[in-house]
């Protein structure tokens, strides 16, 4: 009889154990499947902010488009409306102020000019002149 009793009692013990283990491993799987991955994403999101100076032309996260004429720690304050390179008179402008969180990215500087295509000697070539001669039609 002590026997049985003492098999019951260790089975109801292991039970009663494993009620408290399976909350622990179902939290650390969450931890490692969910909320570790976006902690890790918002870091890196913090540390791929641009850094901001007066003057550069930036986007906020809602689509605003400006161009930074005060930069505090905390708030931005933009210029939109008229952007550099718009005809005079195209817009007024209006300055809005956001938190610096706001701000998603930097517009990149425009890309010069590409060079005119010109031949090895300096000459334009024309569209005609791309390396076929027009009076050598043979027809066989």
């Amino acid at each position: 009889m002590s026997i049985t009793l003492l098999l019951g009692a260790t089975t109801k013990s292991s039970g009663s154990s494993l009620v408290f283990l399976v909350p622990i491993v179902l939290f650390g799987l969450a931890y490692y499947f969910f909320i570790r991955p976006r902690q890790k994403a918002a870091q890196a999101q913090r540390l791929n902010k641009p850094e901001l100076a007066v003057g550069d032309e930036v986007i906020t996260i809602g689509g605003v488009r400006g161009v930074i004429v005060a930069l505090d720690d905390e708030l931005v304050t933009l210029a939109t409306g008229q952007m550099p390179g718009d005809e005079l008179g195209a817009g007024d402008v209006t300055h809005i102020t956001f938190i610096r969180k706001a701000i998603g990215q930097q517009v990149p500087p425009p890309a010069p000019p590409a060079e005119d295509a010109t031949d090895v000697t300096g000459e334009e070539r024309s569209s005609g002149e791309a390396g076929e001669d027009e009076g050598d039609s043979s027809t066989s």
